[in-house]
Parts: C-alpha cells; structure tokens; sequence
C-alpha cells in the first residue's frame, strides 16, 4: 500500500517552511526530485521549500550490492540516514526501491521520528491496479538484486490476491550503473537487451498483455529500450509501469487543497562522493526537461565528505 497519512505527515500543510529530503543510492531518483521541483513551481503546496537530494553512496569505487553481505548494507544505510538529520529534514523520501528493502531493517527506521516514506508501496500499487483491471496479463518486475532477492514486491501482490503464475520477476545487475553513464549507451543496450531475453523465455505465451515494472528508480531512464525490447522478444504490447511519478506527486495530491501564488525553493544536490563528469552530464541532460534548476544542481552538487560516516 501506499504511504499512510498520518499526523506528522498531515502537519507539514500548516508549517511555514519545509524541508523535503529524498534520498537514492545514485542518481535515479533524481528524477522524482527534479518531477517534485518543477510541481512546486506550477502548483505551490508550501510557501517555502528547502529540497536536498542526499546521495547515500557509501564509497567512491563500491556500491551497496558490493558490501559483505545484507547486514552490513543495513548498517550502511542506517549511518546514512543518521547523517540526515542535520538538516533537518521534515519528511525523508526514499526514492530507491534497494535501499527501500533495507529501511525497515535499521534502528534508524525502528525509533525515527521524522516520516519516512519509500518507493516501494507506490510500485506494487500500481502493479496490482493494473492487473487486477486486466485479466489476462503478466508483470515483469525488474530490479536490483538485492531488490529481486528481497522478494518484497512479489510477495505483497501475492498477499493481496494476485496469483503467482501473473508475476515474473528479473533481476538486472550493473545495469543501474551503466544507466548513470549514458542511458542510451551501447552497454545499456546490450544488458537490455540480455535480461529483457532472460525475462521473455520466462513469460506465459497464453497471456496477452505485459506490464514492465521499473522497480529499480534508474531505468526509468531507459523506459524507451527496456518497452522496445520486450514488444520484440514477445510480440506483444508492453506497458510501462513507473512508480517514480507516482512517489513525486504523493505529496501534492495528500495536501489539504490550499495552494500559495508562488513557493520559494532551495535546491541542494550532495553526496559523499564525487560523481564522475560523464554520470553528470549524461544525467543533468535528461532532467533538465523536467526541472532546470534540479539540472543546474546537480551539476553545482555539494560534495561532503562526511556527509555520513561508515563506522
């Protein structure tokens, strides 16, 4: 299910400034705050916003699915959502379905008072609406690996009605990376095109319709190959579903309906790492059809070096 409204959440309608954190190990939910910053403009739900997208990368040259094991990427995570709160941040959006998997499992996620919201019931949201509105059609779930090892999405459409034999599920390892070097790059084309053929041979011929859902904030930029590739391999019509624009209007369509004449917003990108010239410009070039400023961000980001620490 989506996020529940709750007082705290309820509460920031009233406030006179906010500061809205969302975080992502990288730059795919970037998109979502890039999709947030330019509603603010159009359609002004706080007087006063500080955004800040907090790169929760640990190191320069290793990822979270290059950590030990599942544990450490826990701990990880949780020293990275301890170096949130110095700003302050009235609400955390966790725009990324790994780090998403392992919220649940910090202390942080066990005493924090600050609302956390993450990307993970808007996804199986949508799947489960759009299967449940067509009879005959299969989910393809695409995702990390720690993500697909999660079982997370799978198991929550299973325990709200939905059979098994509709939902397949691919993991799709380094392709967020390649992503983040160039989403139209010969390396993303050829993972496409090796994982999509992995996913089609695992698809039931007699159903007619399949929805591929990003479940991974990343390959929204790669919607386009990902939907081609599959209509090929399985001759059928592909429908994308992704949550990333559903997670970036959650907070407009929860507000109490008063609107302001304009928002004031501060828009900060950091990160613990410094991000690779060629990651930046490939990145800044698609968001900044959706937000110039989150583009002009990203591009001036903040690097931190103790943005959080790892011990």
């Amino acid at each position: 299910m989506e996020p529940v409204v709750n007082e705290q959440i309820a509460s920031l309608f009233v406030k006179k400034h906010v500061t809205i954190l969302v975080t992502d190990s990288g730059l795919g939910g970037l998109s979502i705050f890039a999709e947030i910053a330019a509603r603010l403009k159009s359609d002004p739900i706080f007087p006063d916003v500080s955004l800040i997208y907090y790169n929760a990368w640990p190191e320069q040259h290793r990822g979270y699915h290059g950590l030990k094991d599942t544990d450490e990427r826990i701990r990880v995570f949780d020293r990275a959502l301890a170096g949130m709160k110095r700003f302050r941040p009235d609400i955390i959006m966790i725009a990324c379905n790994t780090l998403s998997v392992l919220y649940d499992r910090t202390v942080f996620g066990r005493g924090e008072v600050i609302p956390v919201i993450d990307i993970v019931g808007f996804g199986v949201d949508m799947v489960y609406k759009r299967l449940s509105r067509v009879a005959n059609a299969t989910a393809v779930i695409l995702g990390t690996v720690t993500t697909i090892t999660s079982d997370i999405h799978r198991s929550r459409l299973i325990e709200k009605g939905i059979s098994p034999d509709r939902l397949v599920v691919q993991s799709c390892d380094q392709l967020p990376t390649r992503i983040e070097k160039g989403p139209g790059s010969y390396a993303v084309v050829q993972l496409v095109d090796t994982f999509m053929g992995q996913a089609a041979e695992k698809l039931d011929s007699t159903q007619s319709e399949v929805f591929a859902a990003l479940f991974c904030t990343h390959f929204g930029y790669a919607q386009g190959l990902i939907r081609e590739k599959l209509e090929h391999l399985t001759g059928r019509r592909v429908s994308i579903l992704d949550p990333n624009r559903r997670m970036a209007a959650y907070l407009f369509d929860i507000s109490d309906g008063n609107r302001y004449d304009c928002a004031a917003v501060d828009l900060r990108v950091v990160s613990r790492i410094v991000w690779d010239q060629t990651k930046i410009d490939a990145i800044s070039g698609i968001i900044e059809k959706q937000s110039t400023e989150t583009a002009a961000a990203l591009r001036d980001y903040e690097r931190i070096p103790d943005l959080f620490t790892l011990t």
